[in-house]
């Protein structure tokens, strides 16, 4: 970790964490595996995390609990679940701890209900899109950083989710569908940002390779730099790894070359995550 007393010490000036999306309008483009690994790897380098997962896919519960029966010889159980939360109004009791520093708010397939929840009890387009931000302001006084795994297609968690959120990765699958969604991503976050006068910024656009050989990867790439700005891609690409597809089954392990390929990629990842935070936050 570059900087590395600079940003503990960005961090210690902040009285609560500093809460992150990894989003984009379209599925499949990498954000779940973006969540995971930044997370994990913040960890590792001793910056307490909570993983919040919003998806009733569940994916990033799946991976950080198996990832947690890997390093834990005691049963792997969730005693209640984000929805549940949710109801109860209380989200404190629920976050589960996966290794030292990291941490998860676990979803499950229930949380399809929030929409119908939310309009059931809801008056207000402020009181739509501010059902959750007091539940997670008890939970931000515990860690460094709480990063949201967001559900594509659900614009009820997303504008939820942006009201209580301070920056934005958008993850960007090098085909033409994943840059559509990151347009209409950044047209929501805008117009939110204006309705409420939200502080929420875009960190930046990560870019994780659909066909490492393909002319239309760097064609996206190039599009997205034109469209949003140059400053705002990640220099740091995500290659196509095969191992990567193997921690939703495993859980996230460190015990061979394959594993290590993708734990130290995403090293990279994380420290230019972290230097655009603190060029931000400075």
């Amino acid at each position: 970790m570059k900087n590395e007393k600079a940003i503990k010490k960005m961090f210690a000036k902040h009285a609560k964490a500093l809460t992150f999306i990894i989003g984009n309008q379209k599925g499949g483009v990498g954000k779940t595996t973006n969540t995971y690994l930044i997370a994990y790897t913040l960890a590792k380098w001793g910056i307490k995390t909570l993983v919040a997962d919003l998806d009733p896919q569940s994916n990033s519960t799946k991976t950080l609990m198996l990832t947690k029966s890997q390093n834990t010889d005691t049963v792997n159980t969730v005693n209640k679940t984000l929805m549940r939360g949710v109801q109860e109004k209380d989200l404190t009791d629920l976050p589960v701890k996966i290794l030292d520093d990291l941490y998860l708010l676990p979803s499950y397939i229930d949380f399809e209900d929030f929409p119908k929840y939310l309009y059931k009890n809801t008056k207000t387009d402020y009181e739509e899109t501010h059902l959750l931000e007091p539940l997670f302001e008890p939970l931000k006084k515990d860690y460094d950083v709480i990063i949201l795994d967001v559900p594509p297609l659900s614009i009820e968690v997303t504008r939820n989710a942006v009201i209580f959120s301070d920056y934005v990765v958008i993850s960007l699958q090098t085909h033409d569908d994943s840059l559509s969604g990151a347009e209409e991503y950044v047209k929501t976050l805008v117009r939110l940002k204006g309705q409420y006068d939200l502080p929420v910024e875009v960190l930046g656009f990560l870019p994780m390779l659909h066909d490492r050989r393909g002319a239309v990867d760097q064609l996206v790439i190039d599009s997205a730099k034109e469209e949003f700005g140059d400053d705002l891609v990640f220099n740091t690409i995500v290659p196509q790894m095969a191992r990567i597809k193997r921690f939703p089954i495993n859980g996230i392990t460190n015990t061979d070359r394959f594993d290590k390929k993708v734990l130290n990629k995403y090293e990279e990842v994380t420290d230019e995550f972290l230097q655009r935070l603190l060029d931000f936050e400075s």
